[in-house]
Protein backbone atom coordinates (compact mmCIF):
# COMPACT_ATOMS: atom_id res chain seq x y z
CA UNK A 1 0.00 0.00 0.00
CA UNK A 2 2.94 2.22 0.87
CA UNK A 3 4.43 1.94 -2.79
CA UNK A 4 1.25 2.62 -4.44
CA UNK A 5 1.02 5.82 -2.17
CA UNK A 6 4.27 6.80 -3.62
CA UNK A 7 3.43 6.45 -6.87
CA UNK A 8 0.54 7.89 -7.03
CA UNK A 9 2.09 11.04 -5.15
CA UNK A 10 4.97 10.83 -8.09
CA UNK A 11 2.50 10.44 -11.11
CA UNK A 12 0.20 13.19 -9.67
CA UNK A 13 3.19 15.58 -9.56
CA UNK A 14 4.58 14.48 -12.98
CA UNK A 15 1.43 15.14 -14.72
CA UNK A 16 0.40 18.74 -13.33
CA UNK A 17 4.81 19.23 -14.41
CA UNK A 18 3.99 17.61 -17.88
CA UNK A 19 0.81 20.54 -18.30
CA UNK A 20 3.33 23.41 -17.57
CA UNK A 21 5.40 22.83 -21.04
CA UNK A 22 1.91 23.24 -22.54
CA UNK A 23 0.89 26.90 -21.02
CA UNK A 24 4.23 28.41 -21.36
CA UNK A 25 4.24 27.80 -25.22
CA UNK A 26 1.07 29.76 -24.60
CA UNK A 27 2.72 32.10 -23.27
CA UNK A 28 5.29 31.84 -26.21
CA UNK A 29 3.32 32.51 -28.88
CA UNK A 30 1.39 35.66 -27.31
CA UNK A 31 4.88 37.06 -27.58
CA UNK A 32 5.46 35.84 -31.06
CA UNK A 33 3.73 38.75 -32.57
CA UNK A 34 6.48 40.92 -32.35
CA UNK A 35 8.04 38.62 -35.24
CA UNK A 36 5.01 38.23 -37.46
CA UNK A 37 1.23 40.16 -37.51
CA UNK A 38 0.04 36.14 -37.78
CA UNK A 39 0.92 36.31 -34.38
CA UNK A 40 -1.76 39.23 -33.12
CA UNK A 41 -4.49 36.65 -33.30
CA UNK A 42 -6.81 36.15 -30.49
CA UNK A 43 -5.61 32.83 -30.25
CA UNK A 44 -2.10 33.46 -29.83
CA UNK A 45 -2.63 36.90 -27.95
CA UNK A 46 -4.68 35.34 -25.45
CA UNK A 47 -1.94 33.07 -24.70
CA UNK A 48 -1.59 35.27 -21.32
CA UNK A 49 -3.84 32.60 -19.63
CA UNK A 50 -0.61 30.76 -19.23
CA UNK A 51 0.18 33.27 -16.51
CA UNK A 52 -3.51 32.99 -14.82
CA UNK A 53 -2.46 29.24 -15.15
CA UNK A 54 0.91 29.41 -13.35
CA UNK A 55 -0.51 31.67 -10.26
CA UNK A 56 -3.47 28.86 -9.41
CA UNK A 57 -0.76 25.91 -10.11
CA UNK A 58 1.61 27.46 -7.73
CA UNK A 59 -1.29 27.35 -5.26
CA UNK A 60 -2.00 24.25 -5.25
CA UNK A 61 1.38 22.87 -5.24
CA UNK A 62 2.30 24.79 -2.25
CA UNK A 63 -0.47 23.77 -0.84
CA UNK A 64 0.25 20.25 -1.66
CA UNK A 65 3.80 20.24 -0.70
CA UNK A 66 3.82 22.42 3.02
CA UNK A 67 0.31 23.10 4.21
CA UNK A 68 0.57 19.97 6.71
CA UNK A 69 4.29 20.66 7.31
CA UNK A 70 3.76 23.93 8.52
CA UNK A 71 0.53 23.08 10.45
CA UNK A 72 2.03 19.78 12.17
CA UNK A 73 5.39 22.65 12.30
CA UNK A 74 7.21 19.48 10.56
CA UNK A 75 9.14 22.22 8.59
CA UNK A 76 9.08 26.01 9.36
CA UNK A 77 8.86 29.33 7.85
CA UNK A 78 11.94 30.02 7.31
CA UNK A 79 13.07 26.98 5.51
CA UNK A 80 9.76 27.33 3.09
CA UNK A 81 10.93 30.63 2.18
CA UNK A 82 14.81 29.70 1.79
CA UNK A 83 13.09 27.09 -0.73
CA UNK A 84 11.00 29.19 -2.81
CA UNK A 85 13.87 32.01 -3.07
CA UNK A 86 16.27 29.44 -4.70
CA UNK A 87 13.64 28.15 -6.29
CA UNK A 88 13.10 31.22 -8.58
CA UNK A 89 16.30 34.11 -7.71
CA UNK A 90 19.18 32.54 -9.04
CA UNK A 91 17.48 32.12 -12.51
CA UNK A 92 15.88 35.42 -12.25
CA UNK A 93 19.25 37.53 -11.13
CA UNK A 94 21.21 35.59 -14.14
CA UNK A 95 18.51 36.57 -16.92
CA UNK A 96 18.40 40.22 -15.11
CA UNK A 97 21.87 40.63 -15.80
CA UNK A 98 21.91 39.52 -19.17
CA UNK A 99 19.04 42.07 -19.94
CA UNK A 100 21.12 44.52 -18.21
CA UNK A 101 24.58 43.96 -20.18
CA UNK A 102 22.09 43.68 -23.14
CA UNK A 103 20.42 46.78 -22.89
CA UNK A 104 17.49 48.17 -24.67
CA UNK A 105 15.39 46.59 -22.18
CA UNK A 106 14.70 49.29 -20.19
CA UNK A 107 13.17 53.33 -20.95
CA UNK A 108 15.21 55.51 -18.01
CA UNK A 109 16.13 59.01 -18.07
CA UNK A 110 19.40 59.10 -16.54
CA UNK A 111 21.95 57.24 -14.43
CA UNK A 112 19.77 57.30 -11.17
CA UNK A 113 16.50 56.65 -12.76
CA UNK A 114 18.23 53.49 -14.20
CA UNK A 115 19.24 52.41 -11.02
CA UNK A 116 16.00 52.61 -9.19
CA UNK A 117 14.70 50.34 -12.23
CA UNK A 118 17.40 47.99 -11.76
CA UNK A 119 16.75 47.86 -7.76
CA UNK A 120 12.86 47.18 -8.36
CA UNK A 121 13.90 44.29 -10.66
CA UNK A 122 16.43 42.95 -8.79
CA UNK A 123 14.09 42.56 -5.29
CA UNK A 124 11.13 41.37 -7.86
CA UNK A 125 9.24 44.67 -6.75
CA UNK A 126 8.81 46.28 -9.93
CA UNK A 127 5.18 45.21 -10.30
CA UNK A 128 4.67 47.07 -7.91
CA UNK A 129 4.83 50.32 -9.57
CA UNK A 130 2.21 50.74 -11.74
CA UNK A 131 3.88 51.74 -14.51
CA UNK A 132 5.17 49.87 -17.74
CA UNK A 133 8.57 51.14 -18.05
CA UNK A 134 8.93 49.24 -14.54
CA UNK A 135 6.77 46.16 -14.49
CA UNK A 136 8.36 45.67 -18.35
CA UNK A 137 12.33 46.42 -17.41
CA UNK A 138 14.51 44.47 -18.29
CA UNK A 139 13.24 40.86 -18.57
CA UNK A 140 9.43 41.66 -19.00
CA UNK A 141 8.23 38.56 -17.99
CA UNK A 142 10.11 38.32 -14.34
CA UNK A 143 7.17 40.59 -13.53
CA UNK A 144 5.24 37.95 -12.56
CA UNK A 145 7.81 36.55 -9.84
CA UNK A 146 7.29 39.23 -8.51
CA UNK A 147 4.07 38.21 -7.41
CA UNK A 148 4.98 34.61 -6.67
CA UNK A 149 7.61 36.18 -4.21
CA UNK A 150 4.28 37.91 -2.58
CA UNK A 151 2.51 34.67 -2.39
CA UNK A 152 5.63 32.77 -1.38
CA UNK A 153 5.70 35.26 1.43
CA UNK A 154 2.08 35.08 2.62
CA UNK A 155 1.42 31.73 2.51
CA UNK A 156 2.97 30.28 5.93
CA UNK A 157 1.49 33.18 7.52
CA UNK A 158 -2.02 33.23 6.90
CA UNK A 159 -2.42 29.84 6.39
CA UNK A 160 -3.26 28.49 9.66
CA UNK A 161 -6.26 30.70 9.60
CA UNK A 162 -7.43 29.81 5.67
CA UNK A 163 -6.50 26.24 6.03
CA UNK A 164 -10.11 24.97 5.39
CA UNK A 165 -12.61 24.67 2.78
CA UNK A 166 -15.07 27.15 4.02
CA UNK A 167 -12.82 29.83 5.44
CA UNK A 168 -11.13 30.14 2.38
CA UNK A 169 -14.39 30.19 0.12
CA UNK A 170 -16.22 32.98 1.63
CA UNK A 171 -12.58 34.80 2.00
CA UNK A 172 -12.36 34.21 -1.61
CA UNK A 173 -15.71 34.89 -2.71
CA UNK A 174 -15.33 38.31 -0.74
CA UNK A 175 -12.05 39.34 -2.89
CA UNK A 176 -13.82 38.37 -6.19
CA UNK A 177 -16.89 41.23 -5.56
CA UNK A 178 -14.31 43.40 -4.58
CA UNK A 179 -12.58 42.65 -7.34
CA UNK A 180 -15.02 42.34 -9.85
CA UNK A 181 -16.67 46.13 -8.17
CA UNK A 182 -12.52 47.46 -8.98
CA UNK A 183 -12.33 46.09 -12.57
CA UNK A 184 -15.60 47.85 -13.75
CA UNK A 185 -14.36 51.09 -12.48
CA UNK A 186 -10.60 50.73 -13.77
CA UNK A 187 -10.26 52.59 -16.72
CA UNK A 188 -9.15 50.99 -19.84
CA UNK A 189 -5.32 52.39 -19.67
CA UNK A 190 -4.90 50.90 -15.91
CA UNK A 191 -6.34 47.69 -16.26
CA UNK A 192 -3.20 46.18 -17.43
CA UNK A 193 -1.19 47.71 -14.38
CA UNK A 194 -3.61 47.23 -11.40
CA UNK A 195 -4.92 43.87 -12.72
CA UNK A 196 -2.67 41.87 -14.65
CA UNK A 197 0.89 42.68 -13.21
CA UNK A 198 -0.26 43.79 -9.29
CA UNK A 199 0.95 41.27 -6.63
CA UNK A 200 -1.58 42.36 -4.62
CA UNK A 201 -4.42 41.66 -6.78
CA UNK A 202 -3.25 38.26 -8.05
CA UNK A 203 -3.05 37.08 -4.84
CA UNK A 204 -6.55 35.41 -5.15
CA UNK A 205 -5.78 33.43 -7.94
CA UNK A 206 -2.88 31.73 -5.85
CA UNK A 207 -5.03 31.17 -3.14
CA UNK A 208 -8.00 29.43 -5.63
CA UNK A 209 -5.23 27.26 -5.83
CA UNK A 210 -4.87 26.36 -2.33
CA UNK A 211 -8.98 26.03 -2.65
CA UNK A 212 -8.31 23.77 -4.81
CA UNK A 213 -6.09 21.42 -2.58
CA UNK A 214 -8.80 21.12 -0.35
CA UNK A 215 -10.91 19.53 -3.06
CA UNK A 216 -8.28 17.67 -4.04
CA UNK A 217 -7.57 15.99 -0.55
CA UNK A 218 -11.65 14.81 -0.36
CA UNK A 219 -11.76 13.72 -4.16
CA UNK A 220 -8.15 11.60 -4.13
CA UNK A 221 -9.12 8.53 -2.60
CA UNK A 222 -12.48 8.15 -4.69
CA UNK A 223 -12.52 5.53 -6.56
CA UNK A 224 -13.31 6.98 -10.47
CA UNK A 225 -13.08 4.99 -13.15
CA UNK A 226 -10.68 5.06 -15.90
CA UNK A 227 -13.61 5.45 -18.98
CA UNK A 228 -14.90 8.56 -16.50
CA UNK A 229 -11.60 9.78 -16.02
CA UNK A 230 -10.96 10.03 -19.82
CA UNK A 231 -14.49 11.25 -20.01
CA UNK A 232 -13.81 14.08 -16.95
CA UNK A 233 -10.67 14.85 -18.71
CA UNK A 234 -11.85 15.31 -21.90
CA UNK A 235 -14.93 17.70 -20.83
CA UNK A 236 -12.43 20.13 -18.73
CA UNK A 237 -10.07 20.13 -21.54
CA UNK A 238 -13.44 21.20 -23.89
CA UNK A 239 -14.69 23.65 -21.71
CA UNK A 240 -10.81 25.70 -21.15
CA UNK A 241 -11.23 25.34 -24.76
CA UNK A 242 -14.88 27.10 -24.37
CA UNK A 243 -13.52 29.92 -22.33
CA UNK A 244 -10.58 30.35 -24.32
CA UNK A 245 -11.83 31.11 -27.60
CA UNK A 246 -14.99 32.65 -26.45
CA UNK A 247 -13.04 35.40 -24.38
CA UNK A 248 -13.00 37.69 -26.99
CA UNK A 249 -16.49 38.80 -26.74
CA UNK A 250 -15.30 39.37 -22.46
CA UNK A 251 -13.33 42.76 -21.47
CA UNK A 252 -9.76 42.14 -20.80
CA UNK A 253 -9.95 43.41 -17.33
CA UNK A 254 -11.78 40.20 -16.64
CA UNK A 255 -10.06 37.89 -18.65
CA UNK A 256 -6.57 38.94 -17.29
CA UNK A 257 -7.38 37.25 -13.68
CA UNK A 258 -11.02 35.84 -12.35
CA UNK A 259 -12.60 34.80 -15.78
CA UNK A 260 -10.42 31.83 -16.37
CA UNK A 261 -10.13 30.39 -12.64
CA UNK A 262 -13.08 28.14 -13.08
CA UNK A 263 -11.46 26.32 -16.37
CA UNK A 264 -7.98 26.28 -15.20
CA UNK A 265 -9.12 25.25 -11.96
CA UNK A 266 -10.77 22.37 -13.09
CA UNK A 267 -7.63 21.61 -15.58
CA UNK A 268 -5.23 21.36 -12.30
CA UNK A 269 -8.27 19.23 -9.84
CA UNK A 270 -8.78 16.53 -12.37
CA UNK A 271 -5.81 16.07 -13.79
CA UNK A 272 -4.40 15.91 -10.47
CA UNK A 273 -6.60 13.29 -10.13
CA UNK A 274 -4.45 10.96 -12.86
CA UNK A 275 -7.65 8.78 -13.39
CA UNK A 276 -8.03 8.94 -17.28
CA UNK A 277 -6.40 8.28 -20.66
CA UNK A 278 -5.28 11.76 -21.15
CA UNK A 279 -3.27 11.73 -18.10
CA UNK A 280 -1.42 8.41 -18.67
CA UNK A 281 -0.11 10.51 -21.87
CA UNK A 282 0.87 13.27 -19.88
CA UNK A 283 3.06 10.72 -18.18
CA UNK A 284 5.49 10.93 -20.75
CA UNK A 285 8.86 11.28 -20.21
CA UNK A 286 9.49 14.13 -22.70
CA UNK A 287 6.40 16.35 -21.47
CA UNK A 288 7.61 15.78 -17.96
CA UNK A 289 10.80 17.01 -18.67
CA UNK A 290 9.24 20.36 -20.83
CA UNK A 291 7.62 20.89 -17.26
CA UNK A 292 10.28 20.77 -15.41
CA UNK A 293 11.96 23.24 -17.81
CA UNK A 294 9.08 25.86 -18.19
CA UNK A 295 10.75 28.33 -15.64
CA UNK A 296 13.88 28.65 -17.80
CA UNK A 297 11.86 28.85 -21.02
CA UNK A 298 9.54 31.40 -19.55
CA UNK A 299 12.48 33.58 -18.40
CA UNK A 300 14.72 33.17 -21.37
CA UNK A 301 12.25 32.80 -24.21
CA UNK A 302 11.72 36.70 -24.69
CA UNK A 303 15.32 37.06 -25.24
CA UNK A 304 15.42 34.88 -28.32
CA UNK A 305 12.72 36.14 -30.07
CA UNK A 306 13.70 39.88 -29.54
CA UNK A 307 17.70 38.92 -30.52
CA UNK A 308 16.12 37.13 -33.19
CA UNK A 309 13.86 40.50 -34.26
CA UNK A 310 16.71 43.19 -33.97
CA UNK A 311 19.16 40.61 -36.38
CA UNK A 312 16.49 39.98 -38.95
CA UNK A 313 16.47 44.02 -39.12
CA UNK A 314 19.81 44.56 -39.02
CA UNK A 315 20.89 41.53 -41.74
CA UNK A 316 17.15 42.08 -43.20
CA UNK A 317 16.54 38.43 -43.31
CA UNK A 318 13.50 37.84 -44.57
CA UNK A 319 12.41 34.23 -43.78
CA UNK A 320 8.68 33.25 -43.28
CA UNK A 321 7.34 32.82 -39.75
CA UNK A 322 6.77 29.27 -40.27
CA UNK A 323 10.48 28.80 -40.37
CA UNK A 324 11.39 32.17 -38.03
CA UNK A 325 9.29 30.41 -34.99
CA UNK A 326 9.85 26.71 -35.12
CA UNK A 327 13.85 27.57 -35.06
CA UNK A 328 13.64 30.16 -32.07
CA UNK A 329 11.31 27.76 -30.20
CA UNK A 330 13.64 25.06 -31.26
CA UNK A 331 16.99 27.30 -29.72
CA UNK A 332 15.13 28.52 -26.39
CA UNK A 333 14.27 24.64 -25.74
CA UNK A 334 17.90 23.88 -26.20
CA UNK A 335 18.86 26.69 -24.05
CA UNK A 336 16.53 25.78 -21.12
CA UNK A 337 17.52 22.31 -21.15
CA UNK A 338 21.23 23.67 -20.62
CA UNK A 339 19.75 26.25 -18.22
CA UNK A 340 18.07 23.85 -15.95
CA UNK A 341 20.43 21.13 -15.58
CA UNK A 342 23.83 23.07 -15.34
CA UNK A 343 22.68 26.52 -13.55
CA UNK A 344 18.95 25.96 -12.36
CA UNK A 345 19.34 22.78 -10.24
CA UNK A 346 22.89 22.62 -9.20
CA UNK A 347 22.08 26.86 -7.80
CA UNK A 348 19.14 26.05 -6.19
CA UNK A 349 21.23 23.36 -4.17
CA UNK A 350 23.99 25.72 -3.32
CA UNK A 351 21.31 28.73 -2.18
CA UNK A 352 19.93 26.16 0.08
CA UNK A 353 22.96 25.24 1.48
CA UNK A 354 24.53 28.69 2.29
CA UNK A 355 21.26 29.46 3.53
CA UNK A 356 21.26 26.06 5.71
CA UNK A 357 21.50 26.70 9.54
CA UNK A 358 21.94 24.34 12.10
CA UNK A 359 19.92 24.92 14.75
CA UNK A 360 20.23 23.06 18.80
CA UNK A 361 17.27 21.58 19.69
CA UNK A 362 17.13 20.52 23.76
CA UNK A 363 15.20 17.62 24.30
CA UNK A 364 14.70 15.24 27.80
CA UNK A 365 17.79 12.81 26.52
CA UNK A 366 19.98 14.94 24.92
CA UNK A 367 21.02 17.76 21.96
CA UNK A 368 19.80 17.30 18.67
CA UNK A 369 21.43 19.10 15.53
CA UNK A 370 18.71 19.85 13.25
CA UNK A 371 18.59 21.57 10.15
CA UNK A 372 16.50 23.81 9.32
CA UNK A 373 16.48 23.63 5.29
CA UNK A 374 15.03 20.91 2.92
Amino acid sequence: MQSSTKKLISIVINTLTSLRIFFVLMVFGAHCYVIDSSFDAHFFKEGFVGVSFFFVLSGFIIAYNYQEKLLEKTTTRRTFWVARLARIYPLHLLTLLIAACIGGYVQYSGTADWIKHFIASTFLLQPFFPSADYFFSFNSPSWSLGCEQLFYFCFPLVIPFLNKMRHLFITLFICLLFMLAGMYLTGEEQIKAYWYVNPITRLPDFFVGVLLYQFYRSLRNKLISYSTGTLLETGTVALFLLFFLCAVDIPKVYRYSCYYWLPVSLIILIFSLQKGGISRLLSNRFLIIGGEISYSFYLIHLFIILTYTKMAALYQWQLPWTVSVPIIFCITIILSLLSYYYFEKPANKWVKRIFTKKTIINQPHGIINKNTTN
